[in-house]
């Protein structure tokens, strides 16, 4: 009676073992994330504000501005 006790629980065991959960399923291991990618900073020609180069709008001079609000205003007087 123990024998198949101890046969029970090492079945059991085997099907809910994390090493062998991951083979059952075919579940791949989690690739690790990326880390972020340093960006520029960059200046509002209007307010001074610095902001990520990405985040920010040019004017056609090359001029960067920190919203479509700034751009349309303008650059600083100054």
């Amino acid at each position: 009676m123990l024998k198949y006790l101890l046969i029970a629980l090492l079945v059991i065991w085997l099907f809910y073992s994390p090493a062998l959960r991951g083979k059952r399923t075919g579940a791949k291991p989690a690739a690790k994330p990326e880390p972020p990618r340093a960006e520029n900073m960059v200046q509002c020609a209007h307010c001074g504000v610095h902001l990520p180069e990405g985040d920010s709008t040019k004017d056609e001079q090359g001029r960067t501005y920190c919203s479509q609000a700034h751009r349309q205003a303008g650059p600083r007087q100054v």
